[in-house]
């Protein structure tokens, strides 16, 4: 059936406060952008790490005063001023712009907008990106008329009125992610590790990687090129330890930031990745074929970041590495499992194989004519 082209209609993405929650909406809106004439907002928080990532990406962005849950028990009052402040603002903007579809990304700053959304009785698409479904997804679920999650093992309550479907799509990664130069295209004799703790960045795994490199750095590669995302709040300090320790050793080549905005060359180049347990850097370091060591964040909700790297590592596509409860312990396994690692060209290969196994490439395409179709069937 061929769907009739929109013409300049509205879509809202909401929610935010992560490049985990926002990079696949992201990917899908680029994909809508290709479909159709649409006007795109993303509603979220107003942290600066989401302000930075939709400026990058060329969309509108608007904050709102919405407050995690966390919140609920320890200020209850600000929770309780904050999101409803959010949801009048929301409620207010989506009357003026009268979206054909508002898209939940996740997180708590996608609640106000999708109660605001179901409240004006517009169309809501949830996007799922974790095995375990998250607080903010699991509340709104009975008011979304689709739900595209990224395992085909997320649970959801079964909808006693059919509503809303239920569609394993993968989660969604860029095209130029995916259109990127391929791993085997690598001439380099240097090993590069990436080291990523997501778009806000994870401590103890930024002091885990540097102590593997003050007191084990005999036991890694003569060459090494280290590229860390570190977070903005640990940026200074982890920079500062990287000059020291470059100073006492000219082979050691240092790339830090507090985040990347595209990742894409420095996956192409990547021999190993040391990283949180997300599921949108899951779902992209599989579209390109990177061996990862995982290390989940030890207090994400319902565990679900220790179960998406359980079920990557029973694939054979990473290794898990649990966070311990002092650096030390960490490092120390960390060290181990990476020269391991490094030491095995065929066991980095099987990985890369097992983990590209995972890819589902097309998933930004699949959600994305989901919405079209939604956005037409009222026309």
């Amino acid at each position: 059936m061929t769907v009739p082209r929109s013409e300049n209609r509205s879509l809202i993405f909401a929610g935010g406060g992560t490049g985990g929650h926002l990079l696949p909406g992201i990917a899908v809106a680029d994909q809508l952008v290709s479909r159709g004439d649409f006007s795109i907002t993303f509603i979220g928080s107003s942290r600066s790490v989401e302000q930075q990532i939709i400026q990058g990406s060329g969309y509108h962005h608007r904050g709102l005063p919405s407050a995690s849950s966390r919140d609920l028990k320890r200020a209850p009052w600000r929770f309780f001023w904050n999101n409803g402040r959010a949801f009048l603002q929301a409620r207010q903007f989506l009357k003026s712009e009268k979206p054909a579809v508002v898209i939940g990304l996740g997180g708590f700053a996608s609640v106000p907008v999708i109660l605001a959304a179901s409240w004006l009785k517009i169309p809501i698409v949830l996007l799922e990106q974790n095995i375990v479904p998250g607080r903010a997804n699991r509340f709104l679920f009975s008011r979304a008329s689709l739900v595209c999650t990224s395992f085909a093992e997320t649970q959801f309550p079964h909808p006693s009125s059919g509503l809303p479907r239920i569609l394993f799509t993968g989660n969604p990664v860029r095209s130029s992610l995916i259109q990127s130069a391929p791993r085997d295209s690598k001439h380099s004799e240097e090993t590069m590790i990436l080291v990523l703790g997501g778009s806000q960045g994870a401590q103890a795994v930024n002091r885990a990687i540097l102590s593997v490199l003050e007191h084990a750095r005999s036991c890694l590669p003569r060459e090494l090129h280290l590229v860390h995302q570190t977070g903005q709040a640990d940026w200074e300090a982890t920079k500062e330890v990287y000059h020291r320790l470059q100073q006492a050793d000219p082979h050691l080549r240092v790339t830090v930031e507090p985040f990347f905005t595209d990742l894409k060359d420095w996956y192409s180049q990547a021999d190993l990745v040391i990283s949180r347990a997300g599921a949108t850097t899951l779902s992209e370091l599989a579209c390109v074929g990177c061996p990862a060591v995982l290390i989940p964040y030890p207090n994400s909700i319902r565990d679900h970041q220790l179960i998406n790297a359980r079920f990557y590592e029973q694939q054979g596509a990473a290794v898990l590495v649990e966070q311990a409860a002092d650096t030390t312990r960490t490092a120390r396994k960390l060290q181990t499992t990476i020269e391991v690692l490094l030491s095995d060209k065929q066991k980095l290969k099987q990985m890369s194989e097992a983990i590209r196994s995972l890819a589902r490439p097309r998933a930004a395409s699949q959600v994305a004519e989901e919405i079209f179709e939604l956005t037409c069937s009222d026309v």
